[in-house]
């Protein structure tokens, strides 16, 4: 049987392109890519993650748990006759350098990507006031092209009062069709996975860990975005933030730096993903390519949420399981009183069929009112390669 390596996170462009206002709905995203054959020839699929304030987003003005899985076409084109602009949800534009042309020639292929779109629900929280949803498009890779530098942006962040309001996002990334001498195919970006929002204390040093994996098995590897990748978050950068390679953010909230109770600000992460092998033989490491990850953060005083206990298994915890067997793990988690555990989700980067069973009441000493779940997914030989899979809990507080 194939085997299957499974990642449990327990965490639970430059284009003159018309942007319209948006009222500040956008909360985060990430991309990656990947080079399939196509009818045609060679598709880029394009896979983006997004976060959107609850009800302003591709799942609609009547989105709720119940829907999560749904598919968001009719919400989306509600949205866009009742707002009257194709580009609500962002622009999409792609930049490309022909071996016949002298210069890069950017088009906008927002019409073509919504035409396109394939998007479902991942996961809502009606007390945090978030949505969650995955697009996905393909794209042909257009010919005689070394690369197409692809970038989605638009207007604007929720009011960030750390950087700014009506602040662009941007996330870009660049596919290239040529074949890899160690795989003989074209590369693949990594993938990453993470909530579109955090609620973090004031005066703490705070921490955050960011799932990330490659399908062709490279390294990757993540440091803080900068520049243009980084959109809002380049100019305006959180105070004393810091970036581990394998994707630990640190962020010390001290309210002499600037923050303070209820502040907002958003980050973004580069992930790049080298070769395991090493140095070039010029040398000098150089990345296969780069895919984004932002998302807000609210700073607050106190914070009343539940929390994952042990035994259950730390954050980016690694299992290898086998196609055709079923895996299960026990989580377990303790309200802050007088709250009580009322939901756990789960959440897969490429829709793993993961659920939730046993969700019941247990006993873990020193800890009161513990709810446990168990997550079971049984993969099919289909499934074979690197996934993220993701838990989350609510109480009955939020």
């Amino acid at each position: 049987m194939g085997g299957i390596k499974a990642l449990l996170t327990i965490l639970c462009c430059l284009a003159q392109v018309m942007i319209t206002h948006q009222n500040g709905q956008f909360i985060g995203a990430s991309m990656s890519f990947t080079i399939i054959n196509g009818t045609n020839g060679l598709e880029v699929q394009l896979d983006v993650i997004s976060g959107w304030v609850l009800g302003k987003g591709p799942c609609g003005i009547n989105c709720s748990r119940a829907s999560i899985n749904s598919n968001t076409e009719a919400a989306r084109k509600e949205v866009f006759q009742k707002q009257g602009d194709s580009h609500f949800f962002g622009n999409w534009t792609v930049e490309i350098k022909t071996n016949g042309m002298k210069t890069s020639q950017v088009m906008d292929i927002t019409q073509d990507v919504c035409s396109n779109i394939h998007e479902s629900v991942v996961d809502v929280s009606e007390k945090a006031r978030w949505e969650q949803v995955w697009t996905v498009v393909r794209y042909p890779m257009i010919k005689d092209a070394p690369y197409m530098d692809i970038a989605f942006e638009g207007l604007s962040w929720r009011p960030l009062s750390l950087q700014g309001e009506n602040a662009l996002w941007h996330l870009q990334m660049k596919a290239k069709p040529q074949l890899r001498s160690d795989t003989g195919k074209p590369n693949n970006s990594p993938q990453a996975f993470s909530k579109p929002f955090y609620r973090l204390l004031l005066d703490k040093e705070n921490y955050i860990r960011i799932a990330t994996i490659d399908p062709d098995g490279d390294h990757a590897a993540c440091s803080l975005a900068e520049y243009i990748e980084a959109g809002i978050a380049s100019r305006h950068p959180l105070p004393n933030i810091t970036v581990t390679e394998d994707c630990i953010i640190t962020i010390p909230s001290k309210r002499s730096l600037g923050y303070h109770n209820g502040s907002m600000g958003a980050v973004g992460i580069s992930v790049r993903d080298y070769n395991v092998s090493g140095l070039t033989s010029g040398g000098r490491l150089e990345p296969f390519s780069t895919i984004g990850v932002q998302f807000l953060i609210q700073f607050l005083d106190n914070i009343s949420e539940p929390s994952f206990i042990f035994p259950t298994p730390e954050g980016n915890h690694k299992f290898n399981i086998y196609s055709g067997t079923t895996w299960k793990i026990d989580v377990y988690a303790e309200p802050i009183s007088p709250a009580l555990i009322d939901h756990f989700s789960c959440l897969g980067r490429q829709h793993e069929d993961v659920k939730i069973i046993n969700f019941k009441n247990t006993t873990v000493p020193n800890h009161a009112n513990v709810m446990m779940a168990t997550m079971t997914w049984t993969p099919l030989h289909s499934d074979v390669g690197n996934h993220i899979v993701c838990v989350g809990v609510e109480d009955s507080l939020g």
